[in-house]
């Protein structure tokens, strides 16, 4: 019999990680998320040109017609500029007894601080400083990576944040609380037996087992990763095995893996492993999970849409991927 669990909607959300130095295989730096959201929202892949700014590869948030949208809609959540500069992030928010969250905030909101980040950023140190001398109305756990091998996790709120660690040797793994001693405590509580607690654990021992081999492969497996899901109902290949309060289903809707020295956007829409859906009104166009991951390389990419919503191939992605051969 299986066990029963207790919703735990507001933990549904990314699992991130990033490794560089000796805990890569080749030494290279690498940033990595799954993209998990209710699954009536999606991510596409795009490639933007800003008149202003880098020009960048990345995902963007679309809640489906029909459905309420999320507080990032049209966020680019992930992605690459062709400086070689990354980012992924997950959902935190703050304990509002002691900052006020995103809809009581004065500053800029998240769908422009993510293609401002992509836009503006050359490096990690450039990235926290943008963090740094701007108003925010956003919050989360910031992964940052760039070419010359560093990489940071920044613990945003809205008026207050910390570089929570910063390398150039080593590995990162977070979910969706903060771990700090300076933000912790102002942010949810989030124990080992919440979703963010489970993933956290196994990301974490996940990173720790491949440190030194960690490359595209080591982190297609460990977002395919189901183990955790038996004992605890949850797992970092989320497919939504609980519902919310009002019916509702969330889990993985993509993952992405990021080269920066290469400036590559390893993408793959639903789910990592490639899993069928169980429930075909609440796990939306899941049946299309690709079950693995595709490159788009900036360097040869043309501005515009990639992979739709619904996890088609667009004549560009065509065109570009008959160019390279895949």
């Amino acid at each position: 019999m299986k066990p029963r669990f207790e919703s735990d909607t507001s933990d549904l959300n990314c699992t991130i990680v990033g490794s560089t130095g000796s805990a890569s295989k080749d030494g290279v730096p690498f940033i990595a998320s799954t993209s998990d959201d209710p699954f009536t929202t999606r991510t596409k892949l795009v490639v933007e040109e800003p008149s202003d700014g880098y020009r960048f590869v990345a995902t963007q948030i679309v809640t489906l017609p029909g459905y309420d949208p999320v507080e990032f809609q049209h966020m680019h959540t992930r992605g690459v500029n062709d400086k070689g500069f990354a980012y992924v992030w997950s959902g935190a928010p703050p304990n509002t007894q002691y900052e006020p969250d995103y809809r009581d905030a004065f500053g800029i909101p998240f769908d422009q601080f993510g293609r401002m980040l992509l836009g503006k950023a050359a490096s990690v140190q450039e990235g926290i400083s943008i963090f740094e001398n701007n108003p925010r109305a956003i919050h989360g756990n910031f992964l940052l990576a760039d070419s010359l091998g560093e990489i940071a996790i920044i613990e945003v709120s809205t008026q207050s944040m910390h570089v929570e660690t910063s390398t150039s040797d080593g590995w990162i793994a977070r979910s969706n609380h903060w771990v700090s001693e300076e933000m912790g405590y102002k942010g949810r509580s989030s124990g080992d037996q919440s979703s963010s607690g489970v993933r956290l654990g196994r990301a974490t021992e996940l990173m720790a087992n491949g440190a030194g081999r960690i490359d595209v492969a080591y982190l297609s497996e460990l977002y395919r990763d189901h183990e955790t899901l038996g004992e605890t109902g949850w797992s970092i290949c989320a497919h939504g095995h609980t519902k919310s309060s009002d019916g509702e289903r969330s889990g993985t809707v993509s993952s992405e893996i990021l080269e920066p020295t290469t400036r590559t956007f390893n993408y793959c829409y639903g789910w990592p492993c490639g899993g069928i859906a169980e429930y075909d009104k609440e796990q939306q166009y899941q049946e299309f999970s690709w079950g693995h991951y595709l490159p788009f390389k900036l360097d040869y990419l043309e501005p515009g849409e990639y992979v739709s919503p619904y996890g088609r191939l667009t004549p560009l992605a065509v065109k570009y991927l008959a160019l390279m051969g895949k």
